[in-house]
């Protein structure tokens, strides 16, 4: 049979990494056999699970469908009609109220419908409204107490993701609040760390299931805005947050969760929404305007640009402000990732341009197989519209200085860490084998927002240092105070965005190339590309016991879910 080879696609990213893709046949993938092997798991894994409420076209049919090539999905990456049409929506502020020296917040996690397509009601999940939820203004050094009370008609948890707190108030599978009931979270902000404030993802989390609840619509965060004198206003016109998320709906609205078996391997969508609204437009000024970047997706990675190619800043990593401001043209965010950049629209009062993912650069070299990307990873998208209009009375500036921050010196032995994908694991005993046909979802596998399938979590699929998620088992444990170098290397075939909560790492090495200036700052969520090993430093000040442990996990959510994470404690 003829074979045609797809071509090379050389990353662009700023470690220089690349990869070249695998030979295709006309008939289907030619696969080494442990990528056949991985292929043959998600069948037999995902075929029972996902019968129910799969629909024909989502499935897709013959070998197309099977490797998670639907059709939907493998169309040239075009912008739909109709976009830019809606104003972005900005989550409102919430900076507490002050009782007896405690300042108070109240989320409540709820039911509601949001047209995140125009013209279309979805059913959706969300704090304080229908989706997404408000951003918290939480100051350093200031107790707070945050009350959630859970209006879900199923347990669940919120988790501080990139807060340094206790592990009994980081929001854990173990924390569970059940339907109706209210939990307090108490905690004070280290004010040592001012100059490392940014901006903390609020997620919802749920124990012994897959995390899908970042598909129907529940993400909020924590700020603490810094450097007054460059963005007039947080929040404001000027100093804007950009949640990325991509999703799956069926033509009544409904959100649609893991209806193919390659689902598994990361759940993507076709809908590109920012904020809850699809590519929505944002009135900014002929200034230099702050963007909030985060990737909230399940599993899409995004190579941020603006469309006519120019230069911005980076100002901030997940866990706080840079150094200085670096210069690029492109920046690459995995899932759970976080980046803040300045865009200098002084002289652009009156044009337009668009905030895109120019994903085709980047993100096929990241994956190790031609089935792990669609045709959005192969090409790119259009995000956001800016259409600029006339400045505001402030003035902004760019420091050429921002933070300066000590390097950690290490006081325990290095810590190894290797992110594993589905393979057999011992012949019989692999975990695709032990799966069976009884897989812990915590609710109903379909009582998600409209009925939405939850999907498959609790499988034994993907590993750390070959062990999968147990949550009797306590996988590392910490010297509280300590400072240690981790070390985490990628075995699998696909790039992992490896997740620490309690504490922020600062990257010492990459083996692929030198660390970028981008992300020299404080983080929590790394990307480690194939075959890549990266070191690096912690500090851990805050405590975490048997019964409330700190996570580690991959942060492509279908990974964490099926067996990609682990607990350490903190003493």
């Amino acid at each position: 049979m003829k074979k045609r080879k797809c071509p090379s696609i050389s990353s662009m990213s700023d470690s220089g990494t690349s990869n070249a893709l695998s030979t295709l046949t006309e008939s289907g993938l030619q696969l080494s056999r442990r990528r056949l092997i991985g292929t043959a798991a998600l069948a037999v894994l995902a075929a029972p699970a996902l019968r129910k409420g799969a629909s024909a076209q989502a499935m897709g049919g013959g070998m197309g469908g099977m490797m998670g090539m639907e059709p939907g999905l493998l169309k040239p990456a075009t912008m739909n009609a109709g976009a830019f049409t809606r104003p972005l929506a900005i989550p409102p502020q919430i900076s507490g109220e002050e009782r007896a020296g405690v300042l108070h917040y109240a989320l409540r996690m709820g039911v509601g419908t949001s047209e995140l397509v125009a013209g279309t009601r979805t059913p959706t999940w969300g704090y304080n409204g229908p989706l997404l939820g408000p951003a918290l203004r939480v100051p350093r050094g200031r107790a707070v107490r945050i009350a959630v009370t859970n209006n879900l008609d199923q347990s669940t948890t919120t988790h501080w993701h990139g807060a340094h707190v206790p592990g009994s108030m980081d929001g854990g599978p173990q924390s569970l609040i059940l339907p109706g009931q209210t939990f307090d979270y108490r905690f004070t902000l280290d004010p040592s760390l001012a100059r490392r404030s940014g901006t903390t993802l609020v997620r919802r989390r749920a124990r012994g299931r897959m995390p899908m609840p970042g598909w129907p619509g529940y993400c909020s965060s924590i700020t603490e805005w810094t450097l007054a004198s460059v963005c007039r206003a947080p929040g404001g016109v000027d100093d804007i947050p950009v949640i990325v998320q991509d999703r799956r709906m069926a033509a009544d609205g409904r959100l649609l969760y893991m209806t193919s078996m390659m689902d598994l391997m990361g759940m993507k969508g076709d809908r590109f929404l920012v904020n809850g609204r699809e590519q929505p437009y944002a009135a900014v000024p002929a200034q230099r305007v702050r963007l909030r970047l985060l990737n909230g997706s399940n599993a899409r990675f995004y190579n941020f640009a603006l469309s006519d190619g120019r230069a911005f800043h980076a100002i901030a990593t997940d866990a706080g402000l840079l150094e200085r401001p670096v210069e690029m043209r492109r920046l690459v965010l995995a899932p759970g990732e976080r980046a803040e950049i300045f865009v200098d629209l002084s002289r652009d009062l009156g044009k337009t341009l668009v905030l895109r993912s120019d994903s085709g650069a980047v993100v096929p070299a990241l994956n190790g197989a031609p089935m792990h990307t669609d045709g959005w990873d192969r090409n790119g998208f259009d995000l956001l519209q800016l259409r600029v209009v006339a400045p505001n009375a402030a003035k902004t500036v760019l420091p050429a200085r921002m933070a300066e921050y000590a390097a950690l010196r290490p006081d325990a032995p290095v810590r190894r860490f290797t992110l594993q994908g589905i393979r057999m694991m011992g012949g019989g005993d692999s975990g695709m084998m032990r799966m069976g046909g009884g897989v812990e979802r915590g609710a109903p596998p379909d009582s998600g927002p409209g009925r939405m399938s939850l999907g498959i979590g609790g499988a034994r699929l993907f590993s750390i240092n070959d062990q999968f998620m147990d949550m009797a088992v306590i996988n590392q444990r910490v010297r509280l105070g300590s400072n240690e170098v981790w070390e985490v290397r990628n075995d699998a075939m696909m790039a992992h965005p490896f997740h620490c909560h309690g504490t922020s790492l600062r990257l010492l090495s990459r083996n692929s190339g030198e660390v970028p200036e981008w992300e020299q700052g404080w983080k929590d969520t790394v990307l480690v590309r194939i075959n890549e090993t990266v070191r690096m430093a912690a500090r851990f000040t805050q405590p975490a016991d048997d019964a409330h442990p700190f996570m580690y996990h991959c942060h492509i959510l279908e990974h964490e879910g099926n067996g990609m994470m682990g607990q350490f404690t903190v003493a």
